[in-house]
């Protein structure tokens, strides 16, 4: 189950895991059976690829790694099971490279331990001198060989929470502290829904359930057309007026519809109205699709053809840029206004409404959709029409009662471009009316419910941002007919055109889907604070700190924050629904690196003489891990050893698991 996407950084459970057990296990003085015995506790071992694999090698897995005896025992035994065929596909999979093996196999911790990990504990049991019968009653049994008690983990800067998870799920006293409350926020949805036992999970299945239902209902009659279609996606492209031709133009990174269908997007001149129709072509020839990929806009400069004759105004023109004499910069876009959600008439920069993919009315309920791409018509203009009607007559109640936000937008290194870009000032301002009417219509539905399930309606809703506002790039995936999340990069860019999901298919990403995992039940506290403020002892601090403004949290953060600030449900509303930008560790000079230092002193300043903290870091300055180094030296604490481990791998290695 991933909870937020948006939160980067995160480090694999499998990581966690192996830091928890590098830390706890003893050296016995057999280095060969010490490794033998931490691979298999990890779930990690050649004897142990037989239940993490995802299915029977194929084909050409046989003829390009299997040995000729495999072969032959492949092709002589057609008539083998399918415990076998798993069985001597494990012993082909061993032999592979090591990138080759690990896209044929699950995550270890996709495994449930069982006898996965706890058939091994008798050759631990043996060298360890412990009696453990499943891997938590071991962690609990080498805690109190070396710290006298059930070993407590902690990390005070923990982000998405895969540490406090992972820690609470070894069976570890798990704790788990961030200044951010959207870190709070995932890392308490990891422990808590994530970990929830059965009778929470079904309340939690239960309050999505009503809920999607519930904005279904409502929102469905705005998305249906005459004939009964239902729609799955809207495509809006920018536009502006020329200055020289007086021309209103729309402004697309790509005029590619559909790369699998062949279908683009033309603009056809009005000279009279000197303005474009758009119209959907099919059967586009290759050059025609090479020619609608270039879009109407290139590094920074938007271009048009009329008459055989091209034009091309920068869009710094356009926005009217300017410096002063004392080096101020800025420009002559309007700054939207608290009530505004849509482009006024006479604004630089407007939206368009110029193409929507339906789903046909017979397939809307199917296992497998049918679905077809339309220009826009007059009945989708005045649907459009309604939804933009309703939003301006309940804005000003909505943002009142915190079903949408208020919240202006502070100035930083990420968001000033937003008010730079496009005149927004306000975090709504990056919402069409539609996902304004669909959040709104959420947060109602969700207040009605209580309890846990609330609040993972919360933390979905939260999800589901990400994936709906205008920042969102229309034209993803391997058709090029799929619609990205805004913090697939680290980063608040603005759109000349973007897509935007129906209810039908946003509110997917509300639910949390748990698929066949066994509850697991987990314990642990997390807790909204400073690192300096750490107030209790722990034997393991396991920390992923901040990297010198790598990622700016504190302002992507505010996106969310937005969203959620007003009349949260228990247990958010202990929080405070606020980025505090003067209290985050950020920068990369003397006050990052003193306020770094007085965040380990705290953390050695908790731990007993023979504890341990485990530090990951990445970065790619020599100059920031020179003053990691130092920072460490000033917290009191003594560099036993460092050790380079790739965490940023292909896409293959992230599939699976829990990832916060």
């Amino acid at each position: 189950m991933r909870l937020g996407t948006y939160w980067k950084g995160r480090k694999p459970l499998i990581l966690a895991r192996a830091c928890i057990l590098g830390a706890l296990l003893p050296a016995t003085g057999n280095d060969e059976r010490d490794l033998r015995i931490f691979e298999r506790l990890m779930g990690m071992d050649d004897a142990q690829i037989g239940d993490r694999l995802h299915e029977v090698i194929s084909v050409d897995d046989v003829k390009n790694y299997a040995t000729s005896q495999q072969k032959a025992r492949f092709s002589d035994n057609a008539d083998l099971s399918r415990a076998e065929k798993l069985e001597l596909s494990a012993e082909v999979v061993a032999q592979m490279p090591y990138l080759e093996r690990v896209e044929r196999l699950k995550r270890p911790e996709e495994v449930s331990d069982g006898d996965f990990v706890n058939a091994y504990l008798t050759e631990v049991n043996t060298a360890l001198g412990t009696h453990a019968r499943t891997l938590e009653a071991l962690v609990s049994e080498l805690g109190q060989m070396r710290f006298g008690r059930k070993p407590k983990v902690a990390d005070t800067f923990c982000g998405g929470g895969s540490i406090p998870f992972e820690a609470s799920r070894l069976g570890c006293d798990a704790y788990g502290s961030d200044l951010n409350p959207i870190a709070w926020m995932l890392s308490w949805g990891a422990v808590n829904i994530v970990g929830a036992n059965k009778e929470d999970r079904e309340k939690i299945k239960l309050a999505q359930d009503e809920v999607v239902m519930a904005v279904e209902k409502e929102i469905s009659p705005f998305e249906t057309d005459s004939k009964g279609n239902r729609a799955k996606a809207y495509l809006y492209c920018t536009e502006a007026r020329c200055p020289q031709t007086k021309w209103l133009v729309p402004i697309s990174s790509t005029w590619v519809i559909s790369k699998k269908r062949k279908i683009v997007a033309k603009l056809v001149p009005v000279a009279k109205e000197k303005r474009f129709d758009i119209v959907l072509q099919p059967d586009a020839s290759e050059a025609e699709m090479l020619r609608a990929a270039r879009g109407s806009i290139k590094d920074g400069v938007v271009f048009y053809e009329v008459d055989g004759k091209e034009y091309r105004t920068p869009i710094k023109t356009l926005r009217g840029d300017y410096r002063t004499p004392d080096g101020v910069s800025g420009n002559k876009l309007r700054p939207w206004e608290k009530l505004d959600f849509v482009a006024r008439p006479d604004d630089v920069f407007r939206e368009r409404l110029y193409c929507i993919q339906w789903i046909t009315k017979e397939t809307v309920d199917a296992k497998r959709q049918t679905t077809f791409f339309q220009r826009v018509r007059r009945e989708d203009l005045a649907a459009e029409q309604k939804v933009e009607d309703l939003v301006r007559a309940n804005i000003a109640n909505w943002q009142a009662n915190g079903l949408i936000p208020d919240m202006p937008i502070e100035p930083g290194d990420e968001t000033s471009r937003l008010m730079r870009e496009r005149g927004w000032t306000h975090w709504h301002h990056l919402f069409s009316a539609r996902q304004l009417l669909l959040f709104a219509t959420t947060r109602i539905f969700a207040n009605e419910q209580e309890g846990i399930g609330r609040s993972a309606v919360l933390i979905g809703l939260a999800k589901a941002l990400d994936w709906g506002n205008r920042n969102c790039r229309f034209g993803t995936g391997a058709a090029r007919e799929s619609i990205s999340n805004l913090f697939s990069n680290q980063a608040l860019n603005t759109l000349s055109n973007y897509g935007v999901r129906s209810a039908w298919g946003m509110m997917d990403h509300v639910k949390l889907d748990f698929g066949n995992p066994r509850a697991v039940a987990l314990e642990g506290e997390i807790a909204s604070h400073p690192a300096s403020k750490l107030n209790q002892e722990f034997d393991i601090f396991i920390t992923d700190p901040p990297y010198a403004d790598a990622v700016n949290y504190h302002e992507i953060t505010e996106f969310f924050i937005a969203w959620l600030r007003k009349n949260p449900p228990a247990p958010f509303d202990c929080l405070t629904w606020d980025s505090r930008r003067s209290l985050a560790i950020k920068g990369d000079g003397e006050e990052f690196r003193l306020n770094m230092v007085d965040a380990y002193r705290t953390m050695t300043n908790h731990m007993p003489d023979n504890g341990l903290q485990i530090v990951m870091f990445t970065h790619q300055s020599s100059a920031v891990w020179a003053d990691m180094a130092q920072i460490f030296w000033g917290a009191g604490l003594q560099i036993m050893a460092a050790w380079y481990i790739a965490t940023e791998t292909t896409s293959e290695l992230k599939k699976g698991g829990y990832r916060p």
